[in-house]
């Protein structure tokens, strides 16, 4: 069961510079450090066998095994100790680690044993091909537990699918958790996520020699700190189940037992595994209890990434009146949107909408009112000149009697010069000038125009319009312009 939370908050005015810095750190460590690692173990094991190590120290971990009526299942039944065994048998002693600390200890293999000196030569050698392997050295093995490795676990990884899976978790949780929390915190969780959980790891599996290598556990620590930082916000969340995947939306703070949960239940429920389980749950506990330790401190967290997002009012209404049009109730959805404008005056959706029904009824006083509204938003937003201009000239030819004010009218004609319909802008202006010549912009909307037709290349009427200018407003910094362009 795979569940992830989906959150549209990042912004890269103010990048996620840990997590990318995390990310970047796990990779270079990945395909550089880490590169031909598996190699090197396997050489390391090679020599343990071809250099009679083995043949010395297996049958006396067997006297071992033995004495500590330890049952290795499959192996007390052999009696030849051929090549496939001694490598089972390898496998079951590099996991005891009571053996491994008596043999180091010079209690398997004493000083007074003659094969002492030969056995001492070839451990010396195997080991030291052993600490050349990355995951060995730097993973967290409970049994040689270390403050040093309790760090550096996190930034190995087994194979590359190991290392992809993890950091898109941590990009998905991350990004996302450093806005809210800051660079500082948000570093402090995720070294701290990962030490809880190793720690868990530790107190479960005290004796265990296998390496703990993997981001998961400290990406965990994300998880519980965001289900408890996002508490009761609905959040949403993408789920597998293998055959169906969805969406869905839930407060944040129920994926924490959710998650949990599915640990526990692989964990217990499940084959044997290579996932570190325990150091998930422990991540996850110990996230949330960091979490819940920087509520605490709400002056450090941003309250925008966490708070809960204002309701969308607005959407449903806009369905609903759609609906309603749909039906062919226009007075439903006219009141519909009406109740969005009066809610979002700036949406440009719904006043199209209205604009839509009210144009059927054109000479009504709502007909004039809805476009004057639409074509003012259109003009301001400046998004689409070409849209503004079409329902303009849709009103002009369903309307008898147009009724928008002088300086909406020179504002259009300033949507007509830049979709080029210089005549359209040029019968508006020469309305204007004649009911009323001072209107403030007139002068610099007449100086475009004449950009306009100039650029085109058509001169006569670039030349008219500098007169125009010159003639109606002498004394304006336009008028100057105009002139020097006819010297010119």
């Amino acid at each position: 069961m795979l569940i992830i939370p989906l959150t549209g908050k990042i912004s890269w005015r103010n990048p996620p510079a840990v997590t990318i810095a995390i990310i970047l750190i796990n990779c270079i460590v990945f395909f550089f450090f880490q590169s031909g690692e598996k190699e090197m173990f396997y050489e390391a094991n090679k020599y343990y066998f071809e250099s009679e190590l083995a043949e010395i120290e297996i049958p006396r971990y067997i006297e071992y095994a033995k004495q500590k009526f330890k049952d290795i299942p499959d192996l007390h039944e052999h009696k030849e100790l051929d090549k496939k065994t001694l490598v089972r048998y390898h496998i079951e002693m590099d996991k005891d680690f009571g053996f491994l600390k008596r043999l180091r200890n010079y209690e398997i293999i004493t000083h007074e044993d003659p094969v002492y000196p030969k056995w001492k030569r070839l451990r010396n050698i195997y080991e030291e091909k052993l600490s050349r392997v990355v995951f060995i050295s730097y993973g967290f093995r409970p049994a040689y537990k270390s403050l040093t490795t309790s760090f550096t676990y996190m930034f190995l990884h087994g194979s590359f699918g190991h290392l992809l899976g993890n950091m898109i978790f941590l990009w998905i949780v991350g990004c996302v958790l450093e806005l809210g929390c800051g660079r500082i915190l948000y570093t402090g969780i995720y070294l701290m996520g990962g030490l809880l959980s190793v720690g868990l790891f530790w107190l479960i599996y005290m004796q265990s020699t296998v390496p703990l290598v993997g981001a998961s556990g400290a990406i965990a620590g994300l998880m519980g700190t965001f289900t408890v930082l996002f508490g009761k916000k609905r959040v949403n969340i993408f789920y597998s189940l293998g055959f169906y995947f969805n969406y869905v939306k839930v407060p944040a703070i129920i994926l924490l037992p959710i998650w949990i949960g599915n640990e526990l239940y692989q964990l217990f429920f499940t084959e044997i595994s290579q996932v570190a389980y325990v150091a998930h749950i422990g991540g996850l506990a110990g996230g949330a209890i960091l979490g819940f330790i920087s509520l605490k401190f709400p002056v450090i967290l941003d309250e925008n990434i966490f708070k809960e997002d204002p309701k969308d009012e607005i959407t449903p209404l806009i369905e609903k009146a759609l609906q309603s049009i749909s039906k062919l109730d226009m007075e439903q959805g006219r009141k519909l949107l009406n109740e969005v404008i009066e809610k979002e005056p700036g949406n440009l959706i719904a006043l199209n909408h209205l604009y839509n029904i009210e144009k059927h009824t054109p000479e009504s006083v709502r007909f004039h009112e809805t476009t004057k509204k639409l074509l003012t938003l259109l003009i301001q937003s400046n998004e689409s000149p070409k849209t503004a201009y079409n329902i303009y000239k849709e009103y002009i030819s369903l309307s008898n009697r147009p009724r928008l004010s002088p300086q909406l009218y020179l504002r259009i004609s300033t949507i007509c010069i830049e979709t080029e319909h210089f005549e359209n802008a040029k019968r508006i202006l020469a309305i204007l000038l004649k009911k009323k010549s001072i209107l403030p912009g007139i002068s610099m909307t007449l100086l475009k125009l004449a950009n306009g037709y100039r650029q085109k290349g058509m001169h006569d009427n670039w030349r008219k319009v500098l007169q125009i200018i010159g003639s109606k407003y002498p004394d304006s910094l336009e008028a100057r312009i105009a002139k020097k362009a006819l010297k010119g």
